[in-house]
């Protein structure tokens, strides 16, 4: 069961409170929402407090942020809801949230309290990165820091997810449902606003619940009728009873009784659009249709009582799936069907009937029928005996098999298509998902493409045509003994002849690729061809995986033959990021020879980045047969100049330990805030690591502790380090934030815990917690101090002592050589 926030609105003065919960979430604050909270956060006991005012100003901000980002702001599906959601904030009556988050401190063996205000600290820090990124206009960043390890990669994506509906769907649904709440005064009920204010004085018996359009049945004198959540009385309580309210294509109706009949009342007009004449009116469907009972018999009309199934029934009328209508019979599982007009379809037995489109049915086989058949709109049969139905969404044209030819069924035009032929086969793959009412049609003439809607080939027929297949979108590939040509259904564009054609390899600004003799050309997405370069055909390759199967042979096939046409150093004609994609293959393969030769080509070129990759390789002793120190950092200082962060980390690690240099401290020190400007996160990592050791410079927690912050926004993560700076500087609320961050709790964060409890530094002393993790850290690493604590405990305590676990800790320290 998850563990839930609540949040309510209260009076700080008076501790009045709205009188329903605002939202309830999951574990923790949504991450779009944290911008609300940014109004001075405090912990008073377990509860969090916010000021609502400067909360919803900064959410506002925030939102305006993001709609700007990505040009949300005219977009009706962004500004309703987003509309709506503020609206609803703003008019808050009261001018504080409170937040409790009781059942997600459950989960932490840590006080309440401690849980509540260290919350407070977090929502305050979180909302510092947010308002830092709207001054700098950063959404990227803040994603990164946001996003990590969490379920979406970016604000777009929450904003955009169905049930979040851009924010409001955070928001307790009731609230927008009912806009005002009931209240008891001397027996009676009225009504009152959001803000407190009477819309409607107390008068009525009972006020029933609202339903989603807002409205509620009333009883004031024994009499019944309806209100609105606004107060205005919506039909005037004359009934002797009255049913809750319901929709009918936009308007609200109910059933009202007089005399013991039952009736249909219009709540806009407040008029009777059925009579009150029948022993019972239950709606059947949602267009409106009713069970209507009249002297013991069913039959089916509409709101304004016109009959709409006329045979009657001595039992009700059901509503089935795809808007039809039936009846069972006594003996049979048959039924008797009707469409939503009345019109009857036949008797068949249940979900054997599906919908094709205008009224047009078709009915699988059944134990009563072998073979499908086909009802037209009017209830008789358009065909019967077919062995094979294709049926396509968004296809106003359907297509059929019997007797082993294939039919064509106009739907709009109400007729056959290709009457005059005998067509052997009619084939669809997934272009019908980019086109309507076009189909692959074969026969004795050939096979061409036909559109069923115009009744006009699209390709004409042909026995020449090998092959008629889906390419891409809107295009076939028609493959013949020459060749291949295309064909783009869109723009009706018959193209040349090809060796081949597939789709192409850049799919994200490619269409189509297109092989003729030595060349490749590409369709783009504008339909322009474009000739491939010599300059291009490596970065073809790169995404060679884009394609499968036979496209993807045709292409190796093509740039093997390129590759021998061109000879040794063809990769001379690579861009430099594909020079350097091939060149980290061969690393990972551990052809360092083919590396370096390419990695050359580029640092040639004056390429930084693969000058970075000499460097790496010429300075690695691990791979002798290249090891040349003097030629690796010659290369490193050639890249530092282009401003390659990883060039300046790797200098500033030759001057810091004197490889290939004369030691020097100053120097690296000057590399590695040269890399952490140019956004390194080793470089921060690094400056915090000679801070926190205090090697070669003198050692300073708070500078340590400010790279080491600087580094984890580059996802280089330093929590036991950091632990121990917060540990030093007695910092325990902020040490047990980043204890947590040893997720699985087997690692750093055991010793420290173990010395929490031990001495209440921060929380509640517990010797048995403390023992506990002393145990957990000692199975991590061996520390002096959590063996010599487990021992104090185990030999000395009165409460604690016990010789067999005494003697397994000595040996474990014997056995780790730790002078106990």
């Amino acid at each position: 069961m998850a563990h839930r926030i609540y949040l309510y609105n209260i009076d700080s003065k008076t501790k009045e409170e709205y009188p329903h919960y605002l939202g309830e979430w999951n574990y923790e604050i949504p991450e779009l929402l944290v911008p609300l909270f940014a109004g001075n956060p405090r912990a008073k006991g377990k509860l969090l407090y916010f000021d609502k005012e400067e909360g919803v100003a900064r959410l506002r901000m925030f939102y305006q942020f993001l709609a700007d980002h990505h040009q949300l702001n005219y977009k009706k599906a962004y500004s309703e809801p987003v509309n709506k959601m503020f609206d609803f904030l703003e008019t808050l009556p009261y001018d504080t949230f409170v937040m409790d988050a009781t059942d997600v401190f459950h989960m932490n063996e840590e006080s309440h309290k401690d849980q509540a205000k260290e919350w407070a600290e977090v929502i305050r820090e979180r909302n510092n990165l947010y308002i830092q990124a709207e001054e700098t206009q950063d959404l990227l960043s803040l994603e990164k820091e946001v996003f990590i390890f969490k379920g979406y990669d970016s604000f777009l994506a929450m904003l955009e997810t169905d049930w979040i509906e851009y924010g409001l769907g955070y928001w307790n649904e009731e609230i927008f449902k009912n806009p005002s709440e009931t209240f008891e005064e001397n027996g009676l009920w009225g009504l009152k606003n959001k803000k407190g204010e009477v819309i409607s004085q107390p008068e009525y018996q009972e006020i029933f619940a609202f339903n989603d359009e807002g409205i509620a049945v009333i009883q004031k004198e024994k009499k019944f009728g309806y209100i609105r959540n606004n107060g205005i009385v919506a039909v005037d309580g004359i009934y002797e009873d009255a049913f809750d309210a319901f929709d009918v294509e936009g308007k609200n109706y109910g059933v009202v009784q007089i005399n013991g009949k039952q009736g249909l009342v219009s709540i806009t007009t407040g008029q009777l659009t059925i009579p009150c004449e029948y022993d019972e009116l239950e709606l059947l469907m949602y267009k409106g249709l009713f069970n209507a009972k009249k002297e013991e018999h069913y039959h089916v009309i509409n709101v304004l009582n016109h009959k709409i199934i006329t045979n009657h029934s001595e039992t009700p009328f059901e509503y089935g799936y795809d808007n039809l209508i039936f009846l069972k019979q006594k003996g049979t599982s048959k039924r008797l069907y009707y469409t939503s007009e009345g019109t009857f379809l036949g008797e068949y037995p249940e979900d054997v009937l599906s919908p094709i489109l205008h009224g047009y049915y078709w009915v699988s086989p059944h134990k009563f029928q072998k073979k499908i058949s086909i009802i037209k709109p009017d209830g008789t049969l358009l065909d019967s005996q077919i062995d094979k139905i294709t049926v396509l969404d968004n296809y106003t044209s359907f297509a059929y098999r019997k007797d082993k030819k294939w039919y064509l069924y106009d739907i709009q035009q109400k007729q056959f298509r290709l009457t005059d032929q005998n067509v052997e086969n009619i084939h669809v793959d997934w272009f019908t998902q980019f086109m309507n009412n076009v189909f692959i049609v074969s026969n004795e003439n050939g096979t061409g493409i036909y559109y069923t809607s115009e009744d006009r080939w699209l390709i004409p027929q042909s026995k020449d045509y090998k092959k008629i297949e889906s390419c891409k979108q809107e295009i076939f590939r028609i493959s013949v003994s020459e060749g291949m040509f295309y064909y783009d259904q869109k723009t009706n564009t018959k193209s040349a002849l090809y060796d081949y054609i597939c789709e192409g390899i850049d799919f994200h600004e490619q269409l189509l690729c297109l092989f003729k003799g030595k060349q490749l050309l590409v369709l783009d997405e504008n339909r322009e061809l474009h000739q491939v370069s010599d300059f291009e055909m490596g970065a073809l390759y790169e995404k060679q995986y884009n394609l499968r199967g036979k496209d993807q042979r045709y292409f190796l096939d093509f740039y093997k033959t390129w590759q021998e046409r061109i000879g040794f150093g063809f990769e001379t004609f690579f861009d430099n990021e594909t020079l350097k994609s091939r060149g980290n293959e061969y690393r990972k393969e551990g052809n360092i020879k083919e590396a370096i030769r390419l990695y050359t080509i580029g640092a040639d070129r004056g390429a930084g980045e693969m000058m970075t990759e000499l460097g790496f390789i010429y300075t690695d002793e691990s791979i002798p047969e290249f090891y040349d120190l003097k030629k690796g950092i010659d290369f490193y200082e050639k890249a530092a100049l282009q401003d390659q962060p990883y060039a300046w980390n790797n200098l500033g690690y030759h001057y810091q330990n004197g490889k290939g240099y004369p030691q020097n401290i100053k120097k690296a020190l000057e590399c590695y805030k040269k890399g952490a400007e140019l956004g390194n996160g080793m470089c921060f990592e690094n400056l915090a690591h000679l801070y926190f050791y205090g090697e070669h410079v003198e050692k300073d927690y708070e500078l340590a502790l400010g790279y080491y912050k600087m580094a984890e926004k580059k996802f280089q993560f330093n929590e036991a380090n950091i632990s121990e700076i917060y540990y030093q500087n007695r910092d325990y609320s902020n040490l047990q934030r980043y204890l947590k961050k040893d997720y699985n709790r087997d690692t750093y964060s055991n010793i420290y815990y173990g010395i929490l409890y031990d001495h209440g530094f921060g929380v509640k002393q517990s010797i048995k917690k403390a023992i506990g993790h002393y145990e957990k850290a000692l199975e991590y690493s061996p520390y002096f101090y959590a063996l010599e604590r487990l021992l104090h405990y185990y030999k000395e305590d009165p409460a604690f002592a016990d010789p067999q676990k005494y003697q397994y800790w000595k040996e474990y320290g014997e056995e780790n050589e730790m002078d106990i």
